[in-house]
């Protein structure tokens, strides 16, 4: 579905992704993985559209993203959710999914936001709060929400635009246990409606329990691509980021 080739971004002097080429399949869910400062976000917002390549080639299906901006990529069916949490703090959560909905139609954003204008999207609005477990919370200030669901809010929010890849930056941050648990299986089932997921994450355990294909960055660079059970025994990948073996 994505085809990057030899992607490359500085910032001054520091080269953050360095000739990067990867291949992101339909259909599956692909995880993007490495230590601090190993250029994952730089790539993924390069994959989005939140930055430009300084060199290489971005393909969506066969279709060129390079040079065009993030929104017309969620038009494409392109969509992420970010590492630091994006909503909009003083609206109801029935207003943030609303927003996402807004692709749909050529209308001005701030008009679906109004109930007359958005209401033909409530009930998938509605079904979308559900699913993440918020459902009974619609009418409820975004800004009143605990940090874990405040997380799942903007997957909504996301999920709203009807992407066919699906992009999330460290989704498991901040959370406790109990919601990595609830993510895992939204995450999941997300996959099972036909939606290409592509995760950067620190979590080994969600990681290695959701993937088909795993890609590790250093420095910049690709480091290794494999199957979860490949990058656990990868002595590069161990040395790399891991510090020692996974657990099997």
């Amino acid at each position: 579905m994505l085809q990057a080739r030899a992607l490359s971004k500085s910032f001054g002097g520091v080269r953050a992704v360095r000739e990067v080429s990867l291949a992101v399949p339909e259909k599956s869910i692909f995880a993007l993985i490495g230590p601090n400062g190993a250029g994952k976000s730089t790539l993924l917002n390069l994959l989005s559209g939140i930055y430009q390549p300084d060199a290489g080639s971005l393909e969506l299906g066969g279709r060129e993203l390079t040079g065009m901006p993030a929104y017309q990529r969620v038009r494409l069916g392109i969509a992420r959710t970010f590492q630091k949490i994006r909503l909009f703090k003083q609206l109801t959560l029935l207003e943030n999914v609303r927003a996402g909905f807004h692709i749909h139609q050529d209308a001005p954003f701030w008009q679906h936001l109004v109930r007359g204008r958005a209401g033909r999207y409530d009930a998938e609005a509605h079904e979308l709060l559900d699913f993440v477990g918020l459902g009974a919370r619609a009418e409820e200030r975004a800004a009143a929400l605990p940090y874990g669901q405040q997380r799942m809010l903007e997957i909504a929010r996301a999920l709203a635009t009807r992407p066919r890849l699906f992009m999330l930056d460290e989704p498991a941050a901040g959370l406790n246990a109990a919601e990595v648990d609830f993510l895992l299986a939204r995450l999941a089932e997300i996959a099972r409606r036909g939606i290409t997921l592509l995760v950067v994450e620190h979590n080994m355990d969600l990681v290695m329990n959701i993937a088909q294909r795993v890609f590790v960055m250093d420095h910049g660079e690709a480091l290794y691509e494999g199957t979860p059970r490949e990058v656990q025994s990868n002595p590069a990948v161990v040395a790399a980021y891991l510090g020692g073996e996974f657990a099997a």
